[in-house]
């Protein structure tokens, strides 16, 4: 299995790039995120996801490991296949994932192409017990102040459950800008 490659980018297409390793080229389908930074001759290492299916291998390209994270839980999906996880990467970063599925918010999942409110639904119904340690972790824990906030409010003793989705709420209210101390006072009145 191919799990990273180095090369040049050859070039770039709509849903993949060509990615000359040593004169072989490697098509590798990624997000438009990942395609938008990129230009044709760069250097550049990707993390790999080798997909086999019945009729074909796929390779799906990815800058970190958070994606990657990402990707496979979205695959784990029952409907959700390669082209809908690559669009949900493709419109939404890992903190608006990660939003999305804490406050089980569905119409962010909408906005890209190819999920419907249904397939949606079902993304944050499996996503929101199986992964929501990683998503915690890298959507708000990443973000400073927010970080600050869960982590001061489940050293007081609340559930870690109920303290990310307390403090979503909260963020949406007053704003990603908000400091940890706003954000654990008005999480204080809504957690007592």
């Amino acid at each position: 299995m191919i799990a990273k490659l180095h090369g040049v980018v050859d070039s770039i297409l709509d849903d993949s790039i060509i990615l000359d390793v040593h004169g072989v080229g490697f098509q590798i389908f990624t997000s438009s995120k990942c395609r938008d930074t990129l230009k044709v001759g760069d250097d550049v290492n990707l993390r790999i996801l080798h997909i086999f299916k019945q009729e074909n291998q796929v390779l799906c390209g990815f800058q970190n490991d958070e994606e990657i994270g990402i990707f496979k839980a979205l695959l784990d999906v029952q409907g959700v296949g390669i082209k809908s996880s690559l669009s949900v990467l493709s419109t939404l970063s890992i903190e608006e994932i990660a939003m999305s599925v804490i406050n089980q918010d569905s119409t962010m999942l909408c906005r890209a192409e190819g999920i419907g409110k249904k397939t949606a639904a079902r993304i944050l119904l499996e996503l929101k017990d199986k992964t929501l340690p990683k998503l915690k972790d890298v959507g708000l824990i990443r973000n400073g102040n927010i970080g600050d906030a869960i982590l001061g409010l489940i050293s007081l003793g609340f559930q870690k459950n109920g303290v990310i989705k307390v403090v979503g709420e909260i963020v949406e209210e007053l704003g990603q800008a908000a400091t940890a101390n706003q954000i654990i006072v008005h999480s204080l009145k809504k957690l007592n």
